[in-house]
């Protein structure tokens, strides 16, 4: 565990300047267990040597002993781990893992699942043997769902914290190295460390390369710039020729030059906040300065004591303008009020939220978003401030903006839509259904939502759905449109039209989205019309197409006008009774006309389901015959 110790707190015996070096370390360790993102150390095996808050707040445990107890694969899905395996050969075995990354699914101890980039570095002792990984993970399940959810393919979370694999180094004023990290070891081509401390740069440079750092140099130390960037070609112990971008910039003690801290682009942006926390004060100032995200510091009025440039650029002012200035020039009232509670809580001693958000109001007077996390600043015992970190979330303030005003339009025309519309999980259980829908089966939205599909369609309906679907699992297009009948909440059985569509994740069904018409109408009128056609041709043929025609026709004229017995429709007709009496019967048994009785005799009359055809079929037509 001695290659850990610095993230622990362990102190060794036989480290020198102890006594000098304890504020720093505390500083260190407060800005590792600070950190916003997850920083951890684990061994080949994949076990937890270290972690800091972040790491414990990620997963949902109770303490940091809780997670160095475990290993890596507990917190993982199957999936992950077996990607996580992978990227960790790859981090230990490609010279360029400073490029790689790893999306990783995790399970935290309450069973929610999240996922979190990492990316890492191979930590190896003293004689060059990896014995673990130092990685960073950063929560990216927001950016996931977001980007899911808008289907903007182009539309991608910007990356909030960047990683590069950087060599960190310090020199002195002549050039000669007094601390590198491994990393600037493996630039160089070098493996023991006592190799680089206490050599000169020049070791390593070509001639040209050699008069450009030496001129930069002199510069730096003659205060004629504070900060350079530099291309360099160095040769390392094999002859090898590499080239290296650098930015560098001065320490100083008080007014006086001491020496340069330089950052070589090999190693990410997190490698050098891990190499911060093992190095000086003035490390932690560069890095203050440096960092992408807004870092400041505040008394408990809201003065700005400190901002970092980013922090500057961000609200478009000088360092001038900034310190000594008032939050509450800064934000919103309504964000202000949020810094007035958090500041009666610290007196009230009641706990403070993890994360807040707030409106920002810059320079400029444009409004942006941060997402702020803070720890308080103490002068002993007594709390004097508060230390931020602030991440700019603006972008992903205005997909959610989006994405509400898009699910609003959605939901409108949902709702408003003058057919049936709904949604069905994978075991076609109603999750929603539009107004239209309830009405059509007469339900209230308690009634429905939560019930199987098959509680509201017959069962022969059940079985064109039930081969819907194994159509669909087998991969068989569903362009068309089915006919299923429905029964409503009071028995009435009607008829729909549905058009459905399938919503996945990945190659997994989750839910289907169906639109319904109600075609009862129709079909009723089809089915009245197919009737029509029907019986006109069955008049038609008793009247035009077999012998007594005419009587027939003369009796339904007659029966037109009312309800008569036989004798009444012999006497008005002049015919024979008998006559009259076949002739009714061949009515009556083709369902042309129907037989009452009054008390007295039998009374005719033309059937209601007749009249209208009788009607098409025209009088003048009767009356020829």
């Amino acid at each position: 565990m001695a290659d850990f110790s610095h993230f622990t707190g362990n102190k060794s015996k036989n480290t020198r300047h102890e006594t000098g070096e304890s504020e720093s370390c505390k500083q260190y360790r407060e800005l590792f267990e600070n950190a916003s993102d997850c920083i951890y150390a684990i061994n080949i095996e994949g076990n937890f040597l270290a972690v800091n808050n972040s790491v414990v707040t990620a997963l949902k445990c109770d303490s940091t002993q809780e997670v160095l107890e475990s290993s890596m694969s507990k917190w993982m899905t199957s999936e992950s781990l077996e990607k996580a395996k992978k990227f960790i050969q790859e981090v230990i075995t490609e010279k360029d893992y400073y490029d790689k990354s790893v999306e990783i699914e995790i399970i935290r101890k309450d069973g929610e699942h999240v996922w979190f980039e990492h990316k890492a570095r191979p930590i190896k002792d003293r004689n060059n043997v990896i014995i673990g990984l130092h990685g960073i993970g950063r929560d990216i399940t927001e950016k996931i769902r977001l980007e899911q959810e808008l289907k903007e393919s182009e539309a991608k979370y910007r990356k909030l914290f960047e990683n590069a694999n950087d060599g960190i180094y310090a020199h002195d004023t002549e050039g000669y190295f007094t601390s590198v990290n491994k990393m600037v070891l493996e630039i160089l081509g070098e493996t023991e460390e006592k190799k680089v401390v206490g050599a000169h740069f020049s070791r390593w440079l070509t001639p040209d390369s050699l008069k450009i750092a030496l001129e930069a140099l002199k510069k730096a130390v003659s205060y004629e710039i504070t900060n350079a960037s530099l291309n360099l070609e160095i040769i390392r112990p094999n002859n090898e020729h590499r080239w290296i971008e650098i930015n560098a910039w001065v320490i100083k003690d008080g007014n006086r030059v001491t020496g340069i801290n330089g950052i070589a682009r090999d190693v990410t942006e997190r490698l050098e906040l891990e190499e911060k926390l093992k190095a000086s004060e003035a490390l932690y100032k560069d890095l203050f300065e440096n960092a992408d995200d807004a870092m400041y510091t505040h008394d408990l009025k809201g003065n700005i004591l400190s901002m970092n440039n980013i922090g500057m650029k961000l609200l478009g002012v000088t360092e001038e303008e900034i310190i000594g200035s008032n939050i509450s020039k800064w934000v919103t009232p309504e964000s202000y009020k949020i810094f007035e509670d958090r500041v009666r809580k610290i007196f009230l001693n009641q706990p403070l939220e993890e994360l807040v958000v707030m409106e920002v109001i810059n320079k400029k007077g444009e409004h942006k978003w941060g997402e702020a996390r803070t720890r308080l600043l103490k002068d002993g015992n007594k709390i004097i401030g508060t230390h931020g970190i602030m991440r700019d979330i603006t972008e992903k303030m205005m997909l959610e903006k989006k994405l509400k005003i898009s699910e609003e339009k959605y939901r409108d025309l949902f709702e408003n839509a003058q057919d049936g519309m709904y949604v069905l999980d994978n075991k076609r259980n109603f999750l929603k259904m539009n107004h239209f829908g309830l009405q059509t089966l007469g339900c209230t939205e308690e009634e429905v939502i939560g019930t199987n599909i098959s509680k509201w369609i017959t069962p022969d309906s059940m079985k064109i759905v039930d081969e819907r679907r194994k159509k669909r699992l087998s991969g068989e297009l569903l362009d068309q449109a089915d006919v299923l009948e429905i029964v409503t909440k009071n028995g009435e059985r009607r008829w729909i039209e549905i058009k459905t569509r399938e919503i996945k994740e990945g190659d997994r069904t989750i839910e289907i989205h169906g639109i319904a018409r109600d075609i009862t109408q129709n079909r009723l009128l089809k089915q009245e019309l197919k009737k029509s056609n029907k019986q006109q041709k069955l008049l038609c043929y008793l009247i035009q197409g077999t012998r007594g025609g005419k009587t027939r026709a003369l009796i339904l004229k007659h029966l037109a006008d009312g309800s008569f017995n036989a004798n009444q429709l012999a006497t008005a007709l002049k015919m024979d009774y008998k006559t009259i009496r076949h002739h009714l019967d061949v009515l009556i048994k083709n369902g042309i006309i129907g037989k009452g009785n009054n008390g007295h005799s039998d009374l005719y009359f033309i059937s209601n389901n007749i009249e209208m055809t009788l009607n098409d079929f025209g009088p003048a037509s009767i009356r020829n015959r």
